[in-house]
């Protein structure tokens, strides 16, 4: 199963934070505010803790999607693709 993050955090430090847990947990940004990989159940529910202590007591927003391949394989991108660390193993 795929996991998406997105997130909409206004403070830098616990965006980077919240970013920085998304790498470190196996994701890859897909967008600005977004991450994209898959992980096991058990690392998910560790990064869900994760984000949730980052977020603790703020007013920001964290999402986290599970998402399976034929779902995934119906993605549709519209404009310019985002330049970022999407990897060929999210396609």
């Amino acid at each position: 199963m795929f996991t998406l993050v997105i997130y909409d955090i206004t403070e830098d430090n616990l965006r980077t934070e919240a970013a920085q847990a998304c790498k470190t947990f196996g994701l890859v940004r897909v967008q600005k505010s977004a991450f994209l990989g898959q992980i096991s159940s058990s690392l998910r529910k560790e990064l869900i803790a994760t984000l949730r202590n980052i977020v603790e007591g703020s007013k920001n927003n964290i999402q986290v999607y599970i998402i399976c391949r034929p779902d995934i394989s119906l993605k549709v991108e519209l404009g310019r693709p985002f330049k970022g660390e999407e990897s060929e193993m999210l396609v």
